[in-house]
């Protein structure tokens, strides 16, 4: 029988008891719903900084698969699951390869329950620790989209075309679905400027995902606030909340945030539902949007939360969910299509 050696410690000196390696890690604990999908979870960026919890009970039942990663590195501080699955069907096991990396991966917590505390009080920091020690809360002084983001332009040919995709901490399925589309990738660091991103003479711009409060991203937020009125500029996630930022709305901390695969938001013109990926902790307010010339699009069906705009005849645009994401089907998609059709006109 397994002795419990691992602990992890939240803010409200409640501490939930598993199996680890002995590693430690800190960091705001969120969950998500997602029942599939676990590498892809932990390589988002928007992971960057935070103790993942999965509220799914098994994790691990089909390995890693290495070739659909959302990028090279688990970013996740350290991973909370009550079952641990070690198959291998598909890439190393799941446990071992986040040990490669010296990601803490705690096994036999009650998740159910820390899921339901985590509902009722909101996500909050929290440290992993060997039973016994001492539990340490640090809090970070750096935004995380200047570790997620690339240094240095890179581009991806292709024969479409030029999109400049700033990245915040861009998940590698965005470039996916733009690559498979036949567009031409200038990807960009995240505190590009407006004039470096215009020197590439690109047909749209597209804000990536990425990790953090938005309103803190006061040289992005200035740097897409110059680029309005000059060319396309649509938004994914973190990219939303800069773009509204940008235009002059505002953004708020949401409870415990949106997680997982399968988040219903309804479009608001036609009344359709459907099922969406998402990862983010902060949201548009609906009611700064006044004055902004932003429009929703798209509303959350469990919060009502804001989960699309679009403004200045659709030049401005962007989704919160996940549109690369795949829960079942995969009606987000459109996104990218109507995205394409906007930069190959240069103009709406």
């Amino acid at each position: 029988m397994r002795v419990i050696d691992m602990e992890l410690h939240l803010e409200d000196n409640t501490v939930w008891k598993g199996f680890g390696n002995g590693d430690i890690a800190g960091g705001e604990v969120v969950f998500t719903t997602a029942s599939c999908g676990y590498p892809q979870a932990v390589t988002d960026p928007s992971f960057a900084g935070q103790i993942l919890v999965f509220a799914f009970p098994m994790i691990g039942n089909y390995g890693t698969d290495l070739d659909f990663l959302e990028s090279e590195r688990p970013w996740a501080r350290a991973v909370l699951v009550s079952d641990r699955e070690d198959d291998t069907d598909d890439g190393p096991a799941f446990g071992s390869w986040l040990s490669s990396y010296r990601t803490p991966l705690i096994e036999g917590v009650d998740t159910r329950s820390l899921v339901l505390h985590l509902r009722s009080k909101g996500a909050m920091q929290g440290v992993v620790v060997p039973v016994g020690a001492p539990a340490v809360f640090l809090r970070e002084t750096e935004h995380p989209v200047a570790r997620v983001s690339v240094e240095e332009p890179k581009i991806y040919d292709n024969a479409g075309p030029v999109i400049a995709v700033v990245d915040y901490g861009l998940k590698e399925g965005i470039l996916r679905e733009l690559l498979a589309r036949g567009a031409r990738i200038v990807r960009l660091p995240h505190d590009v400027s407006a004039s470096e991103i215009l020197s590439w003479k690109p047909a749209a711009v597209l804000l990536g995902n990425g990790p953090g409060d938005p309103a803190l991203l006061t040289e992005q937020i200035s740097a897409v606030r110059d680029l309005l009125g000059e060319l396309p500029i649509w938004g994914v996630c973190l990219g939303l909340q800069i773009l509204a930022l940008a235009c002059g709305a505002s953004t708020e901390k949401l409870p415990f945030g949106h997680r997982g695969a399968n988040h219903a938001v309804m479009d608001v013109f036609t009344g359709k539902g459907f099922l969406t990926s998402q990862n983010h902790g902060y949201a548009v307010v609906e009611s700064s949007l006044e004055n902004t010339g932003l429009s929703v699009t798209h509303k959350n069906l469990g919060d009502g939360s804001v989960e699309g705009l679009c403004g200045q005849g659709g030049m401005v645009r962007g989704v919160q969910y996940h549109p690369e994401g795949s829960p079942g089907p995969r009606d987000g998609n459109v996104f990218f299509d109507q995205f394409m059709e906007v930069a190959e006109r240069g103009r709406v």
